[in-house]
């Protein structure tokens, strides 16, 4: 009977021996179970399907956050973010945007880091990179599995920048027009250019003036799409702009809605591949 419960406890510790990294949105959990596999326990805070701009944290959320090994945030676009996790450990934290070799881009209203630093499969690498060296670092005896799931998620990131670049090099219109300025580094890293976007800035609801001016430089270039989250979308607001220029709405996936990370990188660069072949 000693000997049953001796087991049952050593059992009872092993389990709640694993790691547990908890993020502040969904696509940065799935880099990290890229790596920790079926060695890390993953969570998040912030459902994907509403605007992370304006969540507002709940007890149970801090309670996560303060239970975990290692907590991950952007630093840029979450809500207060800096207040809840200075009062971890530096260890315990770990500022996406702080992390060396990182590519950023300003806001195009203000000064702040653009926070959607994720949709760049050369920043999702650093992220990769960063939780590795937690994981060995806290777990060393794995140290070869972890090192193991860093450079097939790199691969598998190579293969998505790739099968993108190619993809959209066949285009004769790389002219990419959002409702939110939400895709900077997605439209960076694959070549294509950023005509215009409809919101001016974060909730602001855009002047005729300007919805006139994104209408011209549609018809100008030939622009056919318009490209949002469902997220970051007002259908009255861009109602005119489709009426006026006769283009579609294409609705993409920036929080990993449609599975893991390369499902939803894939799954944005056939949607704005498919937008953007409409002549």
């Amino acid at each position: 009977m000693k000997i049953i419960i001796l087991l049952t406890l050593l059992t009872v510790k092993l389990v709640f021996a694993d790691v547990m990294i908890v993020t502040s949105i969904k696509p940065l959990s799935d880099i990290a179970k890229e790596i920790g596999k079926d060695k890390v326990k993953t969570d998040y805070i912030i459902p994907p399907n509403i605007n992370y701009h304006l969540y507002e944290y709940k007890p149970q959320d801090l309670k996560k956050i303060y239970k975990a090994d290692l907590f991950v945030f952007v630093g840029s676009g979450e809500p207060s973010i800096d207040n809840i996790a200075k009062s971890l450990k530096p260890e315990q934290r770990l500022k996406v945007i702080d992390i060396k070799g990182m590519y950023l881009l300003k806001e195009e209203d203000h000064d702040e880091v653009h926070p959607a630093v994720w949709l760049d499969p050369e920043n999702a690498k650093v992220i990769a990179n960063e939780i590795a060296n937690f994981l060995i670092k806290k777990d060393p005896k794995n140290k070869p599995y972890y090192e193991k799931n860093l450079q097939d998620f790199i691969k598998q990131c190579n293969d998505i920048i790739n099968y993108g670049k190619d993809k959209f090099s066949k285009l004769k219109n790389k002219y990419f027009v959002s409702y939110h300025y939400e895709f900077p580094y997605f439209v960076n890293r694959f070549g294509l250019v950023y005509l215009a976007e409809i919101e001016m800035g974060h909730g602001r609801e855009p002047t005729p003036k300007h919805i006139l001016e994104v209408i011209q430089k549609m018809r100008k270039y030939g622009v056919k799409a318009i490209f949002t989250s469902k997220q970051f979308y007002n259908p009255k607001t861009v109602k005119v702009v489709l009426d006026q220029t006769g283009a579609k709405v294409f609705f993409l996936d920036s929080m990993g809605e449609n599975g893991s990370y390369i499902q939803m990188m894939k799954f944005n660069i056939d949607e704005v591949y498919k937008g953007l072949s409409i002549q």
